[in-house]
């Protein structure tokens, strides 16, 4: 993927099964979001009921992140403070039947 070989954008697109939204926001969401700041991150869009216009849709929260490029999505995803985050939410969420995907800004 030439895209994320340079600085252009990419989308993290993350699908999560969450038992208890209420502790997950106040548990990993809000936390999270000083963690975002320092990498640029931002939530173009979250929601728990998109409308769903091919397939099924079963899950809890749908959101697409954009981050200034790929190595800035490892250097977030990487970073030792945001480890126990990451063990948080894998502890409020299904991570089984959770997905979470990276793709590259569109290049012509």
């Amino acid at each position: 993927m030439e895209a994320t070989l340079n600085n252009a954008p990419v989308y993290m697109i993350i699908m999560l099964d969450i038992p208890d939204v209420q502790a997950f926001f106040a548990e990993y969401v809000n936390p999270l979001q000083a963690h975002h700041e320092k990498y640029g991150v931002e939530t173009l869009v979250a929601s728990p009921s998109p409308e769903v216009l091919e397939g099924s849709y079963a899950k809890s929260l749908t959101v697409v992140l954009k981050l200034p490029s790929a190595q800035a999505q490892h250097d977030w995803c990487h970073d030792p403070d945001y480890q126990p985050l990451l063990k948080r939410r894998f502890e409020l969420t299904d991570p089984s039947t959770s997905v979470a995907l990276l793709l590259p800004e569109f290049q012509s």
